[in-house]
């Protein structure tokens, strides 16, 4: 069993990626194996619309995305995390999922064999945990089109500096337990 953590946060020991971290932790100690994406490290560039993927299973456009795909195809689960900007997921993140048009057939079902399981992670200076809950059910639906399983949202509020997430220690455990039990 494999999990796969994407970061859509530019900061590298941010919120985001600490929390993502902690799920992958959680998943190993299970004896998974894990690894992780920094998204914006990656050279993905944005989908161009031009329908290659509904005539040919594939993108055409040839940079890092290539390896998320496979990840997206090989891995048995998922941990995706973005903070908020603007009232959305990061740029980085957005690219990334607009780029997910080429796992879907014409009729829209899946390319990805379905039944994988996801935990969602997110981080937000609003101190509301309700703020922003539209995005990540928003997340959720797609990730269900996609058929996968949703077994957490994890949610950092309030804090700002980066890996002031680790001070909420409940959210910390909590993050432990979601990725070692994953596959439950």
């Amino acid at each position: 069993m494999k999990v796969v953590g994407f970061v859509g946060s530019p900061r590298k020991q941010g919120n985001t990626d600490v929390l993502v971290q902690q799920v992958l932790n959680g998943a190993a100690l299970s004896g998974v194996e894990v690894e992780k994406f920094n998204l914006n490290e990656m050279n993905i560039m944005g989908c161009q619309g031009c329908n290659y993927c509904r005539a040919v299973e594939g993108c055409k456009l040839k940079d890092d995305m290539t390896k998320a795909y496979e990840a997206l195809r090989s891995a048995d689960g998922f941990v995706f995390g973005s903070p908020i900007y603007f009232f959305q997921f990061t740029g980085q993140m957005r690219l990334f999922i607009d780029r997910w048009f080429a796992l879907l057939n014409p009729d829209f079902t899946p390319r990805i064999k379905e039944g994988k399981k996801a935990v969602i992670v997110g981080a937000q200076g609003a101190p509301e945990p309700e703020a922003f809950k539209s995005v990540y059910e928003e997340f959720s639906r797609i990730l269900q089109m996609f058929g996968m399983d949703v077994k957490d949202t994890l949610i950092d509020v309030g804090h700002h500096a980066p890996g002031e997430v680790r001070e909420n220690t409940v959210l910390m455990e909590r993050a432990q337990s979601s990725g070692s039990r994953i596959f439950e």
